[in-house]
């Protein structure tokens, strides 16, 4: 008997243990990646003329640090949430929705900014885009840190949603 009831109240603690510990990664996969872009800056000479290039410059990029800074505060908000809701049950499908929403603010940011680096990187010829990664390197090394560290954030969180689907179910 007591055997039973000490399975039953580890999945929840060992679900909550995997969630806060997948939480805080993806925390700081997103603010390493918000700070990583916030930072990136490189002044290059092109015949002569000199130019900068900066996050700040591209929606896209502005966009992903804005998508990261909720992320890190959803998060976060979502880790107090987990905790509450494990003593809870009826909590678990609104942590489901809000992990959802997170996830999906996540690929969109990825995907956005991932298309403006792929022009960056290679140009679009037929609009006449030039390549800017040949002048700015260390801008586009950054750039393609940041790209990695976000998806590393969408991947964390897509597997956290898989995870609190599979316990919305259970409860």
């Amino acid at each position: 008997m007591m055997g039973d009831n000490n399975e039953g109240r580890r999945t929840p603690l060992l679900n909550l243990g995997v969630q806060v510990s997948m939480r805080v990664l993806a925390f700081g996969a997103a603010m390493a990646s918000m700070w990583v872009m916030i930072t990136n800056r490189e002044v290059a000479s092109v015949y002569g003329i000199a130019f900068e290039a900066k996050y700040s410059y591209a929606s896209a990029f502005k966009y992903l640090v804005y998508a990261q800074i909720a992320i890190c505060a959803a998060t976060f908000f979502s880790l107090i949430w987990a905790c509450l809701a494990v003593r809870r049950r009826g909590l678990i499908f609104a942590l489901f929705f809000f992990d959802l929403l997170t996830t999906m603010t996540a690929i969109s940011a990825f995907s956005a900014a991932l298309a403006e680096g792929h022009i960056g990187k290679y140009g679009n010829k037929q609009a006449g885009w030039l390549p800017i990664c040949d002048y700015v390197h260390r801008y586009c090394n950054r750039v393609t840190i940041s790209l990695a560290l976000s998806f590393a954030s969408f991947v964390l969180l897509f597997i956290l949603t898989i995870l609190t689907a599979s316990a919305s179910r259970h409860y």
